[in-house]
């Protein structure tokens, strides 16, 4: 068994690519939208859940040479490393001593500290206590010479643990002498610990000073220091903006404090959620100290460059964005934190608009209310939303979106309706017949638009799977993951090609 690479390169210039959805097996089609659904939930530390066995059942029965192409496209394409690391783990414990499994497992790795991770799928795969075969040993040892020293004192404490444990677990051949002290001096934990600006800066927080004024002006100097030479992180700045304004800095530091939060490539290799900028915005909303306002208008810049800006999702054709508006949708999204279920709608139509994505909006409950929003700075708009609380009441018709569509005829790509609980097959409220929203579907993509798609978030999302998919093109979305719309830009077939997947050239 030989794997092909190569996604480009080794075919001529006129080569098909395929399109999983037009050209690869139905099995992998499916394999491929599974996969990514069921890695959103997925824990590899615990036993696979239902879906996820039946992931595994697909995988041992899919084309060995298909699924390592696949493999390879998840992980350098699209950016899917567990799904990657997740489909490679389950071929290594089929054939993990074929040459080819090792090379395909070096590849998707990339980096020695992502090995402890990997080897959490691959001991689900296996089974407890199953060491990798010989030839894939071989070659997570050769991943394991790569480790050096800055990289490994630059991880986290959970991080370095847990790469410990995994040399100690496959006991890799050393390169050299050089190697063999590094992972003699990893196993006794002797490498010395480089503390970051954050660690520095709460250690000077909380020792003993002689005077307030003493404490103040250490502090003050740290936050000058940590902004001035960049070595605080981003994620550490975003999370302390309000002790930094309490620190009294200067309004030159403040500067460039802003510029570096509102800095698109900052914020992009940070990985930033947009809920995340709306908390610490709502945050800073409540203090009265010079610099909120600058602070404020760097984080609306950051807004547009978050995550939800990595996707394509949304970027071609006509969307609806129907917002529930009710009140228990005024329920903290994540555990203790200040964003609201009510705050995600809002905010992607906020997003979508700025980036002049073609939009329809309105809030839905015992109406379906379209609204014009204004193009306004994101963050803010968001907060002002909030005002419009049951403003279309609170049974929840979904129903009438679609009516309303039917009747104007009018053609639009996708529908995403966001409220906080089951639509799909579900009629609430004593509705009466007529109002059920699977037939209005059916009805819409059958006169008026047969390509549409229908994504129902509930964001509640008690005991459900992330992500389910329906028949003609509905999709069912449970709870929130910051990963779903480039998992929905994946698998809705939105013009998205996974290349070579099924077409060996």
């Amino acid at each position: 068994m030989k794997f092909n690479f190569s996604l480009r390169g080794r075919q001529s210039a006129d080569t098909r690519y395929t399109y999983v959805k037009a050209g690869a097996p139905e099995a992998h089609e499916d394999l491929y939208r599974n996969l990514l659904a069921a890695s959103l939930g997925d824990d590899p530390a615990g036993p696979l859940s239902e879906e996820g066995m039946a992931v595994r059942k697909e995988i041992r029965q899919g084309d060995v040479e298909v699924l390592g192409r696949l493999a390879i496209q998840l992980r350098e394409e699209k950016g899917f490393r567990d799904a990657a690391f997740w489909l490679t783990a389950e071929l290594a414990a089929l054939h993990g001593n074929e040459e080819s499994t090792g090379l395909l497992v070096q590849r998707i790795i990339r980096q020695p500290v992502d090995i402890p991770r990997w080897l959490q799928y691959f001991t689900r795969a296996a089974g407890a206590g199953q060491k990798p075969e010989r030839t894939l040993r071989k070659q997570l040892t050769l991943l394991f010479n790569h480790l050096d020293e800055y990289t490994f004192s630059r991880c986290n404490r959970e991080t370095q643990a847990a790469v410990r444990e995994a040399l100690l677990w496959l006991r890799p051949k050393a390169a050299d002498r050089e190697k063999k002290n590094l992972f003699g001096r990893v196993l006794r934990d002797q490498v010395p610990v480089r503390s970051t600006w954050e660690q520095e800066w709460h250690a000077l927080h909380h020792q003993h000073y002689d005077s307030p004024e003493q404490r103040q002006v250490l502090l003050r100097d740290k936050w000058k220091e940590g902004i001035s030479s960049f070595r605080i992180g981003y994620t550490a700045l975003l999370d302390n903006l309000r002790p930094m304004l309490c620190a009294g800095v200067s309004g030159k530091v403040l500067k460039l404090a802003a510029e570096y939060l509102g800095n698109a490539a900052a914020v992009g290799r940070s990985g930033v959620s947009p809920l995340r900028l709306l908390d610490v915005h709502q945050s800073l909303r409540r203090m009265d100290q010079g610099g909120v306002g600058m602070l404020s208008e760097a984080l609306e810049d950051a807004a547009l460059h978050s995550n939800w800006s990595g996707s394509a999702f949304g970027s071609e054709g006509v969307s609806v964005i129907a917002m529930d508006v009710s009140n228990s949708m005024k329920r903290p999204l994540y555990p203790g934190g200040g964003v609201q279920r009510y705050d995600v709608a809002p905010l992607l139509a906020q997003l979508w608009k700025r980036k002049g994505y073609s939009l329809i909006t309105g809030i839905i409950g015992n109406t379906w209310k379209p609204l014009d929003l204004p193009l306004r700075p994101v963050l803010s708009a968001v907060d002002q939303f909030r005002g419009r609380e049951d403003e279309a009441g609170y049974a929840l018709n979904a129903h009438l979106i679609l009516q309303d569509l039917v009747r104007k005829n009018q053609v639009v790509d996708r529908v995403l309706v966001f409220t906080d609980t089951r639509l799909w097959d579900n009629r609430t409220f004593n509705q009466p017949a007529g109002t059920d929203l699977g037939d209005w579907w059916r009805l819409y993509r059958r006169q008026v638009a047969p390509q549409a798609k229908l994504y129902l978030f509930d964001l509640a999302g008690y005991g459900a799977r992330t992500l389910e998919y329906g028949q003609e093109d509905v999709f069912l979305i449970a709870g929130w993951k910051d990963e779903l719309f480039a998992v929905l830009d994946a698998v809705a077939g939105e013009g998205e090609r996974v290349a070579g997947v099924g077409d060996k050239g």
